[in-house]
């Protein structure tokens, strides 16, 4: 029966280990105890001196894993210890590798794998019992030395772990079968070449100068060997110092972990591969991001282009008009037939024609500066102290005239006097999606014909400001509703839209202007977006 002390912080771990146990301990063949940090595993240890394995988390309160491993050979020399660690943290599975950790298991726990692991621990544990009962006789019974040599050469022969037997000179007196499939040698070959490897990693550990603080060789450490195949094999090597047949030996174990070394290097290369494919998306989705931001300001640049040409065509009329007018009184006067009438005529129409200038040259230097607000409002731009409603009267002036809004309605509600002190550009690549995605997608022209789009404003008690953006439109489908600010979220992806607007909104509202933002929609009553700013940016 082999006993199995589990060290785990999380309590559900019992009840899993014995549930999936539960008939291998129901017939004697496993015994499971349990512990919930480090401290109470080796208090457990030294009450139970007959457990044979340890499976123990690495994280844990109080004594963590780690340590735990550290003080394991001072109670128990013979157990196995075998860790467990979350997947991709290489860092303390080869610490605990290197601490004496006979194995490792990777969170979440394959019981069918686990289950394996197990019985091998079991196995080794049984085995390097064995030797050291094996080697405890030979040291007890020097009259019958030889037939113990027999025994454990038949026992080291069948073991599954690799076993060398090494003088101090470096010859290698003993090598079992499986230290021979290790090597990929022939006996001849690792009498020279497997030796020479085998001794300088034994001879370099069992120096003064790699030795602990209490004197003791470092004896578990890895060890790789290139064979004459060109395979390259990872492995455990444990070794002991002692005297085998009159004779001061050191006995070495190895144990083949080339097949955990090469699941560890594609853990690593997958992590590496999921790390790039994360910054590859990232990268992709902010490109996304500003081609669709590029792509509305584009169309309100050529509305507000477009519209422009109306009052300047108006206003180069007039002034051609009054130019006319004016060279006609002028050859009038000249000639001496200047009357009465005809100046007042003139005045008239000078008048006329002045109020037709000044009205529309007004009107193309207000688009004009909606469209240096949409060109220059970018979210790198510098913060300022501005007043709101000149602000949004710009930008509605910048937005109704693009091709979506026409025919609806586009109105302003905002007090006088209030001013923010935040990231204009910011706030404007913010509100221009929203109204462009207003005029998008809130009205169907055969339902919805003639909307209603309000940007309206008011100041709250708590030094911010809220802006809500409103139509009476057909709504957000329900079920679209709960990820609307995730990116790709969208119901026209079949009309060109890709889903980044709102995703981009976002993370400009709650990021650059320190503010929130949230939703409020049903279908066919509209949708009113709602963003609650400090007057004050941080």
């Amino acid at each position: 029966m082999g006993k199995i002390l589990v060290v785990d912080d999380e309590r559900d771990v019992e009840a899993l280990i014995m549930q999936r146990f539960r008939r291998a301990v129901r017939a004697g063949e496993l015994e499971f105890l349990f512990a919930h940090n480090g401290q109470e595993a080796l208090a457990t240890l030294r009450a139970e001196p007959d457990i044979d394995m340890v499976l123990s988390d690495i994280n844990m309160p109080g004594m963590d894993g780690l340590t735990l491993l550290d003080h394991l050979p001072q109670v128990n020399a013979d157990i196995r210890a075998v860790m467990v660690s979350a997947y991709g943290d290489l860092g303390n599975v080869r610490a605990a590798m290197n601490r004496g950790a006979f194995d490792f298991i990777i969170k979440p726990i394959d019981f069918a794998d686990l289950e394996a692991t197990i019985h091998k621990t079991l196995d080794a544990c049984k085995t390097v019992r064995k030797l050291r009962d094996a080697l405890q006789e030979t040291r007890t019974a020097e009259a019958a030395s030889r037939a113990q040599a027999a025994r454990l050469r038949r026992v080291l022969d069948t073991s599954p772990i690799g076993v060398s037997i090494l003088t101090e000179a470096g010859e290698l007196l003993y090598s079992n079968q499986r230290c021979v499939e290790l090597f990929g040698a022939t006996p001849d070959s690792m009498r020279q070449r497997g030796a020479d490897a085998l001794f300088r990693h034994v001879e370099d550990r069992d120096r003064p100068a790699n030795r602990t603080r209490d004197g003791e060789a470092i004896r578990n450490d890895e060890i790789h060997f290139v064979r004459d195949d060109g395979r390259t094999v990872w492995m455990i090597m444990s070794f002991d110092h002692t005297v085998y047949e009159g004779r001061a030996v050191y006995i070495v174990w190895l144990y083949d972990i080339t097949e955990r070394k090469v699941q560890a290097e594609a853990l690593r290369s997958a992590k590496e591969a999921a790390e790039k494919a994360l910054s590859d998306l990232e990268r992709m989705q902010s490109d996304l991001i500003r081609a669709e931001k590029m792509a509305v300001i584009g169309e309100l640049i050529a509305a507000v282009a477009h519209e422009i040409n109306t009052p300047v065509g108006i206003a180069l009329t007039a002034a051609t008009h009054l130019q006319n007018v004016s060279e006609a009184i002028i050859l009038t006067f000249n000639g001496g037939l200047l009357r009465k009438s005809d100046f007042q005529e003139y005045v008239g129409t000078a008048s006329e024609v002045s109020g037709l200038l000044v009205s529309n040259i007004e009107r193309a230097a207000a688009l004009v500066q909606s469209l240096k607000l949409v060109t220059e409002g970018k979210a790198s731009s510098p913060r300022s102290r501005f007043d709101l409603r000149e602000y949004l009267s710009d930008i509605i002036l910048a937005v109704r005239v693009q091709p979506a809004a026409i025919g609806h309605d586009l109105r302003l509600e905002c007090p006088d006097g209030l001013v923010l002190d935040t990231y204009p550009g910011a706030l404007t690549e913010v509100l221009i999606a929203l109204l462009t995605n207003a005029f998008a997608h809130a009205f169907d022209p055969d339902h919805h014909p003639g909307g209603h789009v309000a940007v309206t404003a008011r100041l709250l008690s708590d030094e911010r400001v809220e802006l809500r953006v409103s139509d009476n439109g057909r709504g957000i489908p329900t079920e679209i509703l709960p990820r609307l600010f995730q990116p790709f979220a969208t119901t026209r992806r079949g009309a060109g839209s890709m889903g980044l607007g709102l995703y981009a909104v976002f993370n400009l509202v709650t990021g650059k202007l320190a503010g929130e933002i949230n939703i409020d929609s049903a279908s066919d009553c509209g949708t009113s977006v709602i963003l609650r700013l400090p007057l004050d940016a941080p």
